[in-house]
């Protein structure tokens, strides 16, 4: 069997309004259902999202809206396709993997598009407070054990510099992210100094400035240009 998963199909939304640039790229695989990976299944939840998503809460799935698709009944007013019920029974079926993909945005029993992005490795589409979130867990990795990371670790991280260390890949996918987005990354470099004041562009930042940046970054899920 082979499934073909076509960006956006039974968006809530009529085709024409849907904005072009936020389709993600359309996923083929040979394999049944059943037999779909986790990252598959989750590249799978992220083509379907708006066809799943609970309408009782902002850009979000969670189980009530995924057992709705498993059983065939329409959440935005368009019947689900089989596909989609099927992707739903089977993401209910992996008891764990709900639990898994509820990560990023904190385990509050919702999927986020910015969850889905975290499992796929989809990093440029996570908003600015998810991926600073991921800074965050990758710090150590980063720095070295050190109390701060400069840009050249960053750099280095991202493959961008030769490193006799050895990065995760989604260390690595993090930090390329990361040095895309300029302006985020200045204003994880100032933070915040003494007193609550601006910190000092040097070029570096510590999990204080992480955290600074974290909570004053916006929630909203990128999409690619």
């Amino acid at each position: 069997m082979t499934l073909t998963i076509p960006p956006y199909v039974n968006s809530h939304l009529p085709a024409a309004l849907l904005p072009q640039q936020a389709a993600p790229t359309t996923a083929r695989w040979t394999e049944p259902v059943d037999q779909l990976h986790p990252r598959e299944l989750a590249q799978a939840l992220q083509t379907y999202f708006d066809a799943m998503s609970d309408p009782r809460f902002t850009e979000t799935i969670t189980k009530k809206s995924l057992q709705r698709v498993a059983d065939g009944r329409p959440l935005n007013g368009v019947p689900p396709t089989h596909t989609q019920i099927e992707i739903a029974q089977e993401v209910l079926k992996r008891k764990d993997l709900f639990q898994q993909l509820d990560f990023t945005s904190g385990k509050d029993g919702q999927i986020s598009r910015d969850d889905l992005a975290t499992e796929t490795g989809d990093f440029q589409r996570l908003s600015d407070r998810a991926l600073i979130t991921l800074v965050g867990k990758h710090f150590n990795e980063f720095g070295g054990g050190d109390k701060y990371v400069n840009f050249t670790e960053l750099r280095e991280a991202s493959g961008e510099l030769p490193s006799a260390n050895t990065f995760s890949p989604q260390a690595r996918g993090v930090a390329q992210a990361l040095l895309k987005r300029k302006e985020l990354l200045d204003r994880l470099d100032i933070g915040v100094g003494f007193l609550g004041f601006s910190g000092t562009q040097d070029q570096r930042f510590d999990q204080r400035n992480v955290e600074y940046t974290r909570t004053h970054s916006s929630p909203e899920f990128r999409y690619p240009d």
